[in-house]
């Protein structure tokens, strides 16, 4: 799961947090809930331009506050048929129609630019919220199609996302039959109605447009026996979930959690952490390279498994003694399973018998080595345990032939996040939000190593700490937020760092 949202709309609309300390505890449960953004309401203005949020002051407190501790915020309009609301200028009652009324697209579009000018941060927004289906609906396809036109590329850099429809049904009927797809870079859609069974057909939809997919309000609720809405997201593998009214299980007076939360947390945090293959990330070499087949080494880090010759995708030396491959990553990292595919010709795949797997640190130090006596038949995983190291390198150890290789998948190691705090050692880092070089500034003689996270326990950057301040090149990174683990002989800190 990439981004799991907690939602606070309904404790704004209904001015619940009435304090300062109550956003603090907010803050403080949601963090506790691993969750990496918060969805917030944007709310409209009256006839006279008055902002109609209850409580401006808390709100923007909160929203602030949020953003310094490194949460994503996604902003749509507050209530059911919200975006028909914000054209009415009202929050409550009974919505006058906006189909094809100019004047309501107008307020509309023109509210939305306000709210992303003063709250300029947002990371998405969305115009709608259960605005209904495109045909027979709320809004005229016209009106859809200027309303998001209008916006894209106009909201102070926040990503347009829709379209939030209060049920699968609606929301494709929204991708057959407008081009809201030209505009939104998130496809997200309520599953209100239970229709479990459609997300197939919407998530094909999205993915043929090369969208991610977010139910965007989940409980965990089984309403109708089929399985709650949070469930069958998670089993349909959305990529984001937003957790509908997820303040309400907040004590705001001490930012506990209820019993329930706990059971949603074992559901979206389930086998998180998936294994990230770094090995293109490297440089691969091999001891030679066989003119006749003009195979070289980086065949083996292409990602095409195929282990048949004939598939062009196979790496092949000169018939020597002790041909080696090696992929190395420029700097140590932290190395998990190494996968290693072996050819599957018939003629050729036991060449490959009496091989080693090895890993090598930045000091030309030998951390992992396993000889393999059988060929790979086709494949074989070398456990490393978790060991850091620049090079992974295998070596064929049976006379005089050719090394031939598939693929070499290396795994990022899946390190836990918990840890001894240091919490008397002063660590600043900078700028946070970041773009693309981050500084740690720490004393040196207090860690020993970095290493970046995303929030699911991925390991994405990792390296030793030898001065007091050390640059980190985040440019290539996907927005969102991270975990910065820094370790030490004496125990560990962990710091939060928000990627622009």
């Amino acid at each position: 799961m990439e981004y799991v949202l907690g939602d606070v709309k309904q404790v704004f609309i209904t001015n619940k947090v009435l304090t300062e300390a109550h956003a603090d505890n907010l803050l403080k449960a949601f963090t506790e809930m691993k969750v990496n953004g918060i969805r917030i309401p944007l709310f409209g203005r009256d006839t006279n331009g008055v902002d109609l949020n209850p409580n401006k002051p808390m709100f923007d407190y909160f929203y602030t506050q949020a953003l310094a501790q490194g949460f994503l915020i996604f902003a749509n309009p507050a209530q059911g048929g919200g975006g028909a609301r914000v054209a009415n200028n009202m929050l409550n009652g009974t919505v006058p129609s906006v189909n094809g009324v100019q004047a309501a697209t107008d307020e509309l579009i023109a509210r939305v630019l306000e709210f992303s000018a003063e709250y300029p941060d947002c990371t998405w927004l969305n115009p709608f919220n259960e605005d209904g289906r495109a045909t027979s609906s709320t809004w005229s396809v016209d009106q859809i199609h200027e309303i998001y036109s209008t916006l894209h590329n106009n909201v102070n850099g926040a990503e347009l996302i829709g379209p939030c429809t209060w049920g699968l049904p609606a929301a494709i009927d929204m991708f057959n039959n407008t081009n809201i797809e030209d505009y939104i870079t998130v496809a997200a859609s309520h599953n209100l109605g239970f229709n479990h069974g459609q997300w197939s057909t919407f998530i094909n939809l999205a993915k043929a447009r090369n969208l991610p997919v977010w139910d965007s309000e989940v409980n965990h609720n089984d309403a109708k026996g089929t399985g709650t809405r949070l469930e069958k997201a998670i089993e349909n593998k959305v990529d984001g979930l937003v957790l509908y009214n997820a303040a309400n299980a907040v004590n705001l007076n001490n930012g506990t959690l209820t019993n329930a939360v706990y059971t949603w947390m074992d559901l979206y945090l389930k086998d998180e952490a998936q294994p990230v293959n770094i090995a293109p990330t490297g440089i691969a070499t091999q001891s030679s390279t066989n003119p006749s087949f003009n195979k070289g080494p980086e065949l083996a880090i292409d990602g095409d498994t195929n282990g048949n010759f004939g598939g062009g995708s196979v790496t092949v030396t000169n018939g020597e003694a002790n041909p080696w491959w090696q992929v190395d990553f420029g700097s140590d990292k932290s190395i998990g399973d190494i996968k290693v595919f072996n050819r599957t010709d018939g003629c050729c795949k036991a060449r490959m018998s009496n091989f080693t797997v090895s890993v090598i640190n930045s000091n030309n130090e030998t951390v992992y080595s396993k000889t393999y006596a059988d060929y790979p038949d086709q494949y074989i995983i070398a456990e490393t345990g978790g060991v850091l190291g620049q090079i992974v390198r295998i070596d064929l150890d049976n006379g005089t032939n050719a090394l031939t290789l598939a693929e070499v998948e290396v795994y990022a190691s899946e390190i836990t996040l918990s840890t001894t705090t240091i919490d008397n050692v002063e660590v600043k880092i900078y700028p946070n939000p970041v773009s693309e070089k981050l500084m740690i500034s720490a004393p040196n003689t207090s860690f020993k190593n970095y290493t970046l996270y995303t929030v699911n326990g991925q390991i994405v950057l990792t390296n030793e700490i030898n001065t007091k301040d050390v640059e980190v090149n985040v440019s290539t990174l996907s927005k969102g937020l991270y975990l910065l683990k820094l370790d030490g002989l004496n125990g560990s800190k962990m710091l939060k760092v928000v990627k622009d």
